[in-house]
């Protein structure tokens, strides 16, 4: 999965101005980044927010993207530019805890 590593207060920040982003331009919310906290490995604690390059070219409403947003490249800048991004293993955000009972 490709996307950031980021604190848990960051990523509601980033998940409130994308819909902030969409709200404020008269569109209802399509498109909603969410953080996953981090259960294991060395980010633990952390979230990581998804954003392969799909979510920078879905069509939110007459053929805006969210890259076509100035909020978005803040954001991006606010979380290291795209080069920051990292592929996380789905394990690390995956917790069996969670599992219903068998």
């Amino acid at each position: 999965m490709i996307g950031y590593i980021t604190t848990p207060e960051v990523s509601a920040q980033i998940t409130a101005a994308v819909r902030e982003a969409q709200i404020s331009r008269g569109i209802a919310p399509y498109l909603a980044i969410h953080g996953f906290p981090i259960t294991s490995g060395e980010h633990v604690g952390l979230h990581f927010l998804p954003f392969e390059d799909s979510a920078l070219t879905t069509p939110l409403h007459a053929n805006t993207r969210l890259a076509d947003y100035p909020e978005f490249a803040a954001m991006i800048a606010m979380l290291g530019g795209l080069d920051a991004r990292i592929d996380l293993s789905p394990d690390a955000i995956y917790n069996a805890s969670h599992d219903p009972p068998a």
